[in-house]
């Protein structure tokens, strides 16, 4: 069975139920990575000066804090967890990737 990787985008506060949502879809592992993003409507004819100092500012003073949930699922359980989150983060904000997975190497000593 073919392997997805799904990328899931969600605002710091969202975490917890993001991640329910995945344990309850039948995820048994996931990763999360924390970032400062901006979203398009606010980064919008928004340029940088090309002075380090002043392009980090701006970056701090427009981005927020934002997690990553990444996990693997299989084909057939794609479209019911991208339901799932659907229902579950109504009214929120989230993205999602879905990217085939090639494949997977586990090295557990």
């Amino acid at each position: 069975m073919a392997k997805v990787l799904l990328n899931v985008f969600v605002d710091y506060e969202t975490l917890g139920r993001t991640v329910n949502i995945l344990t309850e879809q039948g995820a048994t592992g996931f990763y999360c990575l924390e970032y400062w993003g901006v979203s398009p409507q606010n980064w919008t004819g928004f340029v940088i000066k090309e002075e380090p100092e002043m392009a980090i500012e701006a970056i701090r003073d427009h981005t927020e804090r934002a997690i990553q949930v990444n996990t693997v699922v299989g084909e057939d359980r794609v479209e019911a967890v991208i339901d799932a989150l659907a229902t579950g983060l109504a009214g929120k904000r989230y993205t999602v990737l879905r990217l085939p997975v090639d494949s997977i190497r586990v090295a557990a000593p």
